[in-house]
C-alpha cells in the first residue's frame, strides 16, 4: 500500500506565463523514501501539495494505490502531512494534538489511547504528554507533529521542509531519527527540502527539479557520481563541481581536454561518449569535484598535459577538511585538502585533475556527454 504515480502533472497559475509545475511525470514505489529537492521556486512544494490534495491539479492525473485521486479531497486520500512551522493547536495538550486526527475519524477512546501511547514511547516524548506546546522546544514541536501523521497510520508521509526551523544540531539529530523511523514503519514519504544534505542522507531516490521541471531521478550516490546535467551537477555537493569551458580536441589518437591555460590528457574511458556526440566537443564545459582537485609544489618543469601552474587564493578550514581557492587564470579552482597542509595566499602551485573522475557536459544544453555514451 502507498505506490503513488504523477502522470504528465503540470500546475499552472493565473498570470503566471510558465507552469509551476511542468510535465511531472514520476511512479513511486510502496514504502519508498522520496525526496524532492531544489532552489526555491522550483516547483517541489507544489508539487507536494497537489499530492496532497492541497492544491488543485490543471492537466494530468495523480494516483494513489492505482486510484485516481485528482478530485478527492485531502482528508480522502489516506496521507498525512507534517508543515514546516508545526501547525499544532496552542490551546491543546500533546496528547490531544496526537490524538485530534483519530477524534475526527471517530476512533474508539481505549484504542487512540493506545495509539497515543505507542506513538509518544517511539518518539520519547511520553513525558510530555501533558504539555501545551508553548511549553516545548522546537524539536520536541517538530516530535509531536510527526506524532501526531503517524498516529493516524496512513499510507503516505508527506513532509514539507520539516526541520527548517531547527538549529544545525537539532536538525542533523532529527534527521537520523527520521530515517530510522521511516525503516522502522516502512511507509511511502515524499520529503521537500531545499538542504541537498538532508536530500542525500535520507532519500532513498532524490528528484532535483529546476523551474517545475523535473532534472534527474536517482539514488543518491548515482545523483552525486552521475549528474545528468550542468545543474545538478552544480547543486548537488558542497563546496559544488569546478566548471571550466574549453574544447575537446584530438590529435594522433589521443583526447585532450584544452583551453587557454590548460591542455589536458583524458583517459580512453570517455573515448565512447566522445565518438559519439563528434559535434559537442568543441564546445563543452569540463566538470571535477574539490576532492578529485590534487594540489603539489611548484616546480620548473612538469608534465604539461597533467598538471597546470596555479596561485592560491585564499583557504577555508571546514574542521575535517581545508579547502583551497586556487586561481588559474581568470578561473579559480576549488581543490579539497587535509586540514594539517598550510598554504600561504600568492603561492604558486601544479594543479592537477584525477582525470578519471571528471564530467564533461554540452555547453549549450548542459547536458552531460555520458548519457547515452560510453563510459567504459
Amino acid at each position: 500500500m502507498g505506490s503513488i504515480t504523477f502522470s504528465h502533472v503540470y500546475k499552472h497559475y493565473k498570470g503566471e506565463q510558465r507552469p509551476a509545475v511542468n510535465d511531472f511525470h514520476l511512479s513511486i514505489e510502496e514504502g519508498e523514501f522520496l525526496v524532492l529537492v531544489g532552489p526555491s521556486g522550483c516547483g517541489k512544494s507544489t508539487t507536494l501539495r497537489m499530492l496532497a490534495g492541497l492544491e488543485e491539479i490543471t492537466e494530468g492525473e495523480l494516483y494513489i494505490d492505482d486510484k485516481f485521486v485528482n478530485y478527492l479531497s485531502p482528508k480522502d486520500r489516506d496521507i498525512a502531512m507534517v508543515f514546516q512551522n508545526y501547525a499544532l493547536y496552542p490551546n491543546l495538550s500533546v496528547y490531544e494534538n496526537i490524538a485530534l486526527g483519530l477524534k475526527l475519524r471517530k476512533t474508539a477512546k481505549h484504542d487512540i489511547e493506545l495509539k497515543v501511547n505507542r506513538v509518544a514511547k517511539i518518539l520519547e516524548i511520553s513525558h510530555l504528554l501533558d504539555r501545551k506546546p508553548s511549553q516545548l522546544s522546537g524539536g520536541q514541536k517538530q516530535r509531536v507533529a510527526l506524532g501526531r501523521a503517524i498516529a493516524r497510520e496512513p499510507q503516505v508521509f508527506l513532509m514539507d521542509e520539516p526541520l527548517s526551523n531547527l538549529d544545525a544540531k537539532l536538525r542533523a539529530q532529527t534527521r537520523a531519527e527520521l530515517i530510522k523511523l521511516q525503516s522502522d514503519l516502512k511507509r511511502t514519504t515524499v520529503y521537500v527540502t531545499h538542504d541537498q544534505v538532508e536530500a542525500m542522507t535520507m532519500g532513498t531516490r532524490i528528484v532535483v527539479m529546476k523551474d517545475g521541471v523535473i532534472q534527474q531521478v536517482a539514488p543518491p550516490r548515482q545523483l552525486y557520481d552521475e549528474p545528468a546535467n550542468l545543474f545538478v551537477a552544480g547543486f548537488i555537493g558542497s563546496p559544488q563541481m569546478n566548471f571550466l569551458e574549453g574544447s575537446i580536441v584530438r590529435q594522433n589518437g589521443v583526447y585532450y581536454f584544452l583551453n587557454k591555460r590548460i591542455k589536458f590528457r583524458i583517459p580512453e574511458k570517455y573515448y565512447g561518449q566522445f565518438n559519439a556526440k563528434p559535434g559537442t566537443l568543441r564546445n563543452c564545459v569540463l566538470g571535477v569535484r574539490p576532492e578529485h582537485v590534487q594540489l603539489g609544489p611548484d616546480k620548473d618543469e612538469f608534465p604539461e598535459d597533467e598538471y597546470v601552474r596555479g596561485v592560491v587564493e585564499m583557504t577555508e578550514v571546514t574542521g575535517a577538511d581545508s579547502y583551497v581557492y586556487v586561481k588559474i587564470g581568470e578561473k579559480t579552482v576549488i581543490g579539497r585538502t587535509e586540514p594539517e597542509i598550510d598554504y600561504e595566499k600568492e603561492e604558486k602551485l601544479l594543479v592537477s585533475f584525477n582525470m578519471n573522475k571528471i564530467h564533461f557536459f554540452d555547453e549549450q544544453s548542459g547536458v552531460s556527454l555520458a548519457a547515452g555514451g560510453d563510459e567504459g
